[in-house]
């Protein structure tokens, strides 16, 4: 009898320590964010694309009137390993020419080197069914473009 009423203790206790555990208050809850599938041609016009259709997944947050985009398996020169590439927090606009600083990373935070820092557009259209993206270098007067993205969303 008293083996069996230690297990129950254990369990209940068990059962209690993780049903009690909470959310990171530090953890921002986006309830509005949306999640599009993306795709589109990824065209290079200072590097060669290799796999220009190019499959992306895009969340906006409206609240904050931002992006974030995951390039599914991208890859730009012939001796690259394909990558998922990264883009966080990206402002984004109704029209082209709204302009952001951004960092390229790979899944594992890492920089992409072919993109250290440059900065970038993004334009969404009202009905959220397109989507362009330029990528330059880092000056932003500067009209060099690295990489134009534009692509048709869906849900």
């Amino acid at each position: 009898m008293k083996k069996i009423l230690f297990f129950a203790f254990v369990l209940v206790a068990s059962v209690l320590a993780f049903t009690s555990c909470k959310k990171d208050k530090n953890a921002p809850e986006d309830t509005d964010a949306v999640v599009y599938n993306a795709v589109g041609e990824l065209r290079g016009v200072m590097f060669d694309v290799n796999n220009p259709q190019q499959k992306a997944v895009v969340t906006l947050h409206s609240k904050t009137n931002t992006i974030d985009v995951k390039f599914v398996q991208v890859s730009i020169s012939d001796g690259e390993t394909p990558k998922d590439i990264y883009i966080y927090g990206m402002p984004v606009s109704t029209e082209e020419g709204h302009f952001a600083h951004i960092k390229l990373v790979l899944a594992d935070g890492s920089a992409y080197t072919n993109f250290p820092k440059s900065y970038a557009y993004a334009a969404m259209n009202a009905a959220h069914t397109t989507f362009n993206m330029h990528f330059g270098n880092d000056i932003e007067s500067d009209t060099q473009v690295y990489l134009v993205y534009n692509a048709t969303l869906s849900k």
